[in-house]
């Protein structure tokens, strides 16, 4: 099997010594391109390092594409015929704009893709034109570009997918602290069925300890392919297997967009700047809703449950797995909601297959599980203090309808499935981030994840197969939502694959 030789420079970058840096990168480069590497990333800010307070303090170390970085990159590509991608601080010489940019080089020393940073430094740099294209040519296929952070958000990568790239290129400055940043990029690898490569930087910054900052490869069925931490300066090598054509692999990207999400351009409002959604978008006032995930699909065992823990003193939504539940089956399921006025949601498998959402004194709500024509489509239902979304086990790979959700104030998305892998928690985990809990329950466990606190990881209680678990939301903290909203809607929402 023939594979793609990629090389990540995990370096140092000295504070504001570019010379020094941009020195030691000329040499890692053609390292790299001694070692057989095809296609060599760096850090982001390789150059300048990252931390500065203002224009003033960051213009010296600005570089045009004109500039003695680029220029001296030229010749290295030239010489190893390989492709080299750069991060540096760039300054437009037209307008004195500063830019968080990468620059890629091509083996004839040309610059094929400039890609600048959306969620940029507020302290000095002006954000990106997200409606420029990220992506570049190559004889394995077509390559994206994404800065950092700019990864933490669902939808550029899912942008990045929809130009077409089977693999993107992340320079990043990333500290061990908070968030792990590989349970981000393994997922955003996951989601939209791409290789994923994250070139961080090691050593001290001016405020920064990156010393044990990780550098990785994730394979676009999120396995890792390279994972590496190191104090001081390494040249990494990773193999991107080809398939018997050349080209990186493109059957699980195209999978994964050909699937027909419904009406998702909710997710291209502007919300930014609303403090709390409740009055603007007249959703029920906040207070706790009681959730429980009961892993097991015997009616009698789940009202067993749900009698001996008296949900019916607080609002309460009972979460069940995906099961072929008989006629029968839901007749009790309703008896109980009516009797204690509260809801359950479950999925059918068999006969008259769908999400039923089941509430006390009203008819059940058959909501489709399949994409396609007259299939899935997003519908928010509000419920005791919670807007909530079911959602079919697929579409939990997919940002646009979690995003669509949170706009229209969603509290939490739930999702009853017959399976629970690893993919599916660390997936349900990350959708968190876009500013939505999760719910999600089968017969082998399942759990509920709560929307992360600034940087820090999301909560999560999950529950063991045929056993339960329960969290009691507050929806108060769900109303606030931040938004990356530097996206390119028309691209996102356009189809194709």
């Amino acid at each position: 099997m023939s594979t793609l030789t990629l090389a990540l420079l995990h370096a140092t970058a000295a504070h504001k010594q570019a010379e020094t840096n941009r020195l030691q990168l000329l040499q890692l480069f053609r390292q790299a391109g001694e070692a057989g590497a095809q296609l060599a990333l760096s850090p982001e800010l390789a150059i300048s390092g990252y931390s500065f307070a203002s224009r003033e303090d960051i213009a010296p170390f600005t570089e045009t594409v004109e500039g003695p970085t680029i220029n001296g990159l030229r010749q290295v590509a030239r010489d190893y015929g390989m492709y080299l991608c750069i991060g540096l601080a760039e300054r437009e010489a037209q307008t004195n704009l500063f830019y968080n940019s990468v620059f890629v080089l091509d083996p004839c020393g040309e610059v094929v893709c400039r890609y600048r940073k959306m969620n940029a430094e507020i302290r000095w740099a002006c954000p990106g034109n997200p409606h420029e294209d990220n992506t570049f040519a190559t004889p394995w296929g077509r390559i994206g570009l994404l800065i950092c952070s700019d990864s933490y958000h669902s939808l550029p990568a899912r942008v990045t997918a929809r130009r077409g790239a089977e693999l993107i290129l992340i320079p990043a400055n990333w500290p061990p602290t908070g968030l792990d940043p590989r349970e981000i990029w393994q997922a955003r690898a996951l989601e939209n069925g791409i290789h994923i490569a994250t070139c961080n930087r090691t050593g001290m910054d001016l405020s920064m300890d990156c010393r044990q900052s990780p550098s990785t490869v994730f394979s676009p069925e999120g396995v890792c392919l390279l994972d590496h931490c190191s104090p001081g300066t390494q040249l990494l090598l990773a193999q991107l297997p080809l398939g018997d054509d050349g080209l990186l692999p493109s059957a699980k990207r195209r999978e994964r967009l050909s699937q027909d999400l419904g009406d998702c351009c909710a997710c291209a409002l502007h919300r930014t700047g609303i403090a709390d959604l409740t009055d603007f978008l007249r959703l029920p006032p906040p207070g706790p809703l009681r959730i429980h995930c009961v892993a097991t699909a015997a009616v009698e065992q789940i009202q067993a449950y749900l009698q001996s823990n008296e949900n019916h003193l607080s609002p309460s939504l009972s979460l069940l797995p995906a099961a072929p539940y008989s006629d029968r089956d839901l007749e009790l399921l309703q008896g109980y909601c009516d009797h204690w006025d509260t809801a359950i949601c479950c999925t059918r498998l068999k006969q008259q297959p769908g999400i039923y959402w089941l509430q006390g004194k009203q008819p059940p709500r058959i909501l489709p599980i399949s994409a396609g024509q007259d299939g899935f489509s997003p519908a928010c239902i509000d419920y005791g203090p919670a807007r909530v979304l079911p959602v079919p086990l697929w579409a939990l790979h997919h940002p646009e309808p979690f995003c669509a959700a949170a706009k229209q104030g969603c509290d939490v998305v739930v999702c009853s499935s017959a399976t629970f892998s690893a993919g599916d928690r660390l997936i349900a985990g990350v959708r968190t981030i876009d500013n939505v809990a999760t719910a999600l329950c089968s017969p082998e466990g399942g759990g509920i994840w709560l929307t992360p606190e600034g940087h820090q990881r999301w909560q999560e209680t999950l529950a063991v197969p045929r056993a339960d678990c329960t969290y009691l939301l507050d929806t108060q903290r769900t109303r606030t939502k931040k938004f990356q909203d530097r996206v390119d809607y028309q691209r996102l929402l356009s189809g194709g694959n």
